[in-house]
């Protein structure tokens, strides 16, 4: 792997962690999605809530659209949810001028609601997800309980997750790949999804060195503060405004674009070919915030080695960056590439 895609997200607690065993089974790891509105009842589009087990987004998606005999951007949803997980989301299925059809029967695959809507489900509609957690084979149970007593109060960095970059961060290697060879990916989403990778990157390594400086979770005269759970975002005047203390508001940055200053780990990038390339792509002007301090965050211990962990976060956010504060993870091999 490129040297520079392989530098370290730096964490702001630098103590040995507790080791948990994550992920040991589906069951361990619950996503249910909070979509912050509800349905009109009406419409050419039928929704429907769903709970999977180990079942890909995209895969079920795809599934629905054979069933209703549909083109599949027919089929829609708002965010893709973890497969080694039980996931709760909504997808919608664009059927105008048809009555209710029968549901299909798929395996690991509960419907637990359907209504109608006048629109279909956008990408990236929901407001947050609501996450239950249980960690096992807890090696220092003091430890962990001091650090999610930490994380509940001040929050933790608001770090793109591992998932973002592919399989050992391979969705950066093959962004340099295209960009350097100008052979473009087979399918069009992908292109996206690599660009989407580098620049989630960035933001990363901008991250890391705002910890270094102990300047990730405070307000800077002239940059940019952004409300809770929201994208709207404002040039702060005031860096001692006490919300960003109370957590009603964040420290935040633009994810980068063509007037972007790299972070000094990444200086060298400037002048690569491939990375001209890459900053001459279009990006959508897109902030985001240092910082996220969970909702209705609560824990229980289940016996003396294992902890349930129940926690709210706005959708962007990554629960493995939440934890990866609190504790080490210790996940089964797994092929999570699918």
């Amino acid at each position: 792997m490129n040297k520079l895609f392989s530098l370290p997200f730096v964490n702001v607690n630098t103590e040995t962690l507790s080791t948990v065993g994550f992920k040991e089974a589906p069951e361990d790891f619950r996503v249910i999605e909070l979509m912050g509105f509800e349905p009109s009842g009406e419409g050419e589009h039928l929704w429907l809530e769903v709970e999977k087990r180990e079942k890909n987004t995209q895969d079920l998606a795809r599934d629905l659209s054979r069933h209703f005999n549909v083109e599949k951007h027919a089929v829609t949803y708002s965010g893709l949810k973890d497969k080694n997980a039980v996931t709760r989301q909504w997808f919608s299925v664009h059927l105008p001028g048809k009555s209710e059809p029968s549901l299909p029967v798929f395996r690991n695959v509960e419907f637990l609601s359907r209504t109608r809507h006048n629109k279909k489900l956008k990408t990236g509609v929901h407001e947050g997800n609501r996450f239950i957690i249980t960690l096992r084979s807890v090696s220092d149970m003091d430890s962990l309980v001091k650090n999610l007593e930490r994380v509940k109060t001040d929050g933790f960095p608001n770090y793109f997750g591992s998932q973002r970059f592919g399989f050992d961060r391979g969705n950066l290697d093959q962004a340099q790949e295209w960009l350097t060879s100008g052979k473009r990916p087979r399918q069009r989403f992908l292109e996206g999804m690599y660009l989407s990778a580098m620049r989630s990157y960035i933001f990363n390594i901008t991250l890391s060195e705002r910890i270094q400086a102990g300047r990730w979770n405070q307000l800077t005269q002239g940059e940019i503060g952004q409300f809770d759970w929201s994208k709207s975002g404002f040039v702060v005047e005031d860096e001692q405004d006490p919300r960003c203390a109370e957590g009603e508001i964040h420290p935040a940055i633009n994810l980068f674009d063509n007037r972007s200053v790299l972070p000094e780990p990444l200086a060298e990038l400037e002048g690569e070919r491939w990375f001209e390339q890459f900053k001459k792509k279009r990006f959508s002007p897109e902030q985001r915030a240092l910082r996220v301090i969970p909702r209705n965050f609560s824990w229980q211990t289940l016996d003396a080695e294992s902890v349930e962990l129940t926690f709210e976060l706005p959708k962007g956010s990554y629960a493995t960056s939440c934890l990866k504060e609190v504790c080490e993870l210790i996940e089964p091999n797994r092929d999570d590439r699918s």
